[in-house]
């Protein structure tokens, strides 16, 4: 996996990316060209030396006026992307900048920067370009430590809509949920997992989906042990416990009320019709 990338594109109008997003953070430098930019729930004008530093996951792009290009008809800009684990491993390599550090990581608009700074900013932009991809790090980790200086005197201009926000944290919620469900989950604990209290996530959480999120939690459980019932590997004792409830009888009346019968019901349906399978292989032959 790729920890950080930077690019120099140079290429025509018509080749950007489209709206889209990504799991790493972006900052991106306009070298040459002009037009719109969509960023999260945005929609500004740029020019040759806008620069924009982009949490992951806020939908962006940048369309560029056909008319406005150099004497090749091309746009060019750089790009420094880089994942947070990245930051993670700055941390664990300079622990006495951890405090610095973790405020790129609490960056959650796109950002831009006053002149001064963007002129850094470029300038090191500038020097990544004629460097081999194994010799930026430096370079990087500069960039990473000017923004954690200038963060707080940035300008915001670009946020999450209400409905990417909602979909970024219900993303969040059922990716943890589905990773951790054998183990034991409290509302506290995924309430924190994505930033909220216990209250405003309970409501939240209904809001979004039409359902608790025990419902949600429940319901996953009881997916996951009919899926190992019908391995036929395993008893119902023990598969209660392998997908995370700590009680037979609650984990009895959760399976009844998302499927209509007991787990033994189910566990007998499934030998009863191996058998029948069984059976007519038998007579088949």
């Amino acid at each position: 996996m790729d920890l950080y990338k930077f690019e120099y594109k140079r290429m025509k109008p018509c080749e950007q990316l489209p709206l889209h997003r990504q799991d790493s953070w972006e900052l991106t430098y306009i070298v040459f060209g002009r037009g719109k930019r969509i960023l999260g729930d945005s929609e500004t004008e740029f020019a040759a030396g806008s620069l924009a530093f982009i949490p992951p996951h806020i939908p962006h792009c940048w369309k560029f006026d056909d008319n406005y290009t150099d004497h090749d008809g091309c746009i060019a800009y750089y790009t420094l992307t880089f994942k947070t684990e990245f930051i993670d491993r700055c941390v664990s390599a300079f622990p006495e900048l951890t405090e610095r550090l973790e405020r790129v990581k609490s960056v959650s608009s796109v950002l831009s920067f006053d002149e001064n700074t963007t002129n850094i900013l470029a300038e090191m932009l500038a020097k990544m370009a004629s460097e081999e991809q194994s010799e930026m790090l430096p370079f990087i980790f500069r960039l990473l430590l000017l923004l954690s200086k200038r963060e707080e005197s940035a300008t915001i201009v670009g946020r999450f809509s209400e409905n990417d926000r909602t979909s970024e944290r219900i993303k969040k919620v059922k990716e943890f949920t589905q990773s951790h469900y054998a183990r034991t989950i409290t509302i506290d604990m995924i309430a924190d997992h994505v930033g909220m209290n216990r209250s405003s996530f309970c409501t939240f959480f209904k809001k979004a989906t039409g359902q608790t999120y025990i419902t949600y939690l429940n319901k996953l459980r009881v997916d996951r042990a009919c899926y190992l019932l019908r391995q036929g590997s395993f008893n119902i004792t023990e598969v209660c416990y392998m997908v995370g409830f700590n009680d037979v009888p609650y984990f009895n009346r959760c399976f009844k009320n998302n499927r209509g019968m007991s787990p033994k019901e189910y566990a007998e349906g499934l030998l009863t019709k191996r058998q029948i399978v069984t059976d007519r292989q038998f007579y088949n032959k």
